[in-house]
């Protein structure tokens, strides 16, 4: 059984992919895909919300336009299917899905505020933690600035799919000195973009989280692969550059 298994937090839930959940228990995922429908028109013919236990969603895989439908399972979701295992591998199921769950739990929970233990400080202890908090919260919205604007900054730039050019997500985010060339080369030394054969193809994890789709194009040459960016692409990268410490360019 594999062990690996990926707890996200979206929307204040936490989630699994039933990609690995099929992987950890054995399955092929279609065959797990199978089983899900059947849980779901259980639960619906029940008039029970089959979404607190699974969430419908989509991926496409690289050179296939086309669409594939994976679940995100909530706890509710894996508590479904382990209960309907036996033996050793539900065993183990549950304890990895269990373990996998507290941990992230406890990683979200969120530090009590410096204002919330003054009462515990004395002057000089308020004074410190006071300014400390201004500052924290002064750097938290300089960041949420260089963070802006999302997708509105990149209408201009999006074709008629909703994606752009690598070369056009640089002038999108607007990072001086960053051009296309330059960010190619950024890309491929973060190992976002492949350096080799392939060179300049998104690795597939990429693909499949959305940030990047690959086109491909007829010429007078032959055919031709290009990697097209989507804006959640686009705000990744932003987001890669500056924790390596570039800067956008703010606009008056």
């Amino acid at each position: 059984m594999n062990n690996n298994l990926t707890v996200i937090e979206q929307n204040e839930q936490l989630l699994v992919d039933s990609r690995e959940v099929a992987e950890m228990i054995g399955k092929e995922h279609k065959e797990f895909l199978r089983t899900i429908h059947n849980h779901i028109q259980i639960l619906e013919s029940a008039k029970l919300r089959s979404q607190d236990f699974y969430i419908k969603d989509h991926y496409k895989t690289e050179g296939n336009n086309k669409s594939y439908i994976y679940y995100l399972l909530t706890r509710k979701g894996c508590d479904m299917v382990a209960n309907k295992m036996n033996g050793t591998k539900g065993v183990l199921f549950t304890a990895h899905y269990v373990t996998r769950f507290e941990e992230m739990e406890k990683a979200l929970k969120v530090k009590p505020s410096l204002i919330d233990t003054y009462l515990d400080m004395n002057e000089d202890e308020r004074a410190i933690a006071y300014f400390t908090e201004r500052k924290a919260k002064r750097e938290l919205q300089e960041q949420l600035t260089l963070a802006e604007p999302k997708v509105e900054k990149y209408d201009r730039f999006l074709n008629t799919d909703g994606l752009m050019k690598i070369g056009q997500v640089a002038k999108a985010i607007g990072i001086k000195g960053m051009g296309q060339n330059n960010l190619f080369r950024f890309l491929r030394e973060n190992k976002v973009l492949i350096d080799g054969t392939n060179k300049n193809a998104p690795y597939q994890k990429y693909v499949e989280r959305g940030f990047f789709q690959v086109k491909t194009q007829e010429t007078c040459v032959g055919i031709k692969t290009i990697t097209l960016v989507t804006p959640k692409g686009a705000d990744f990268i932003a987001d890669l550059l500056m924790k390596h410490g570039h800067k956008r360019e703010i606009a008056s």
